[in-house]
């Protein structure tokens, strides 16, 4: 598993938690209006002195309004699924701070695991050991030896 993904999942989670609700905002905002454009259209059919080539071309008007509405409208039901079933259920501040928390603690993992050194507990000239200060350094052979 590469950490990277799972960080941008974290992130892409974290804003999923704040954002839904501008989501949702903006779907509605885009449905609403849709729903002017439409009854922009049908004033228009109702008090319009409309020819047949007009009135065709109002229809279609129309129709695309209609689907382009309808369009926000799945959306939104989508959106409000996710947000009934996994937003709501759970207190978005708690949530968010958890995956922030959980950030942290990778991004800080990851730090020590660059960082990793070893601290030598007999042998002090290991290769591992960036230490080069070998005055005090017991080397392999000499702590294999019996005083």
């Amino acid at each position: 598993m590469e950490w990277q993904s799972v960080e941008d999942f974290l992130i892409q989670m974290k804003n999923f938690f704040e954002g839904i609700d501008k989501i949702k905002a903006n779907l509605l905002e885009g449905i609403q209006n849709e729903d002017l454009k439409k009854t922009d259209l049908e004033h228009d059919l109702e008090l319009g002195n409309l020819n047949a080539g007009e009135m065709a071309k109002l229809a279609k008007a129309l129709k695309y309004v209609l689907q382009e509405r309808r369009k926000y409208k799945d959306e939104l039901a989508r959106v409000q699924s996710l947000k009934d079933d996994l937003v709501d259920k759970y207190n978005k501040k708690l949530i968010v701070g958890d995956i922030v928390k959980a950030l942290k603690n990778l991004r800080e993992l990851e730090g020590r695991l660059k960082n990793r050194k070893y601290n030598p507990r007999v042998i002090k000239d290991l290769k591992c050991v960036e230490d080069n200060d070998n005055e005090n350094s017991n080397t392999f052979n000499d702590t294999t030896k019996k005083e």
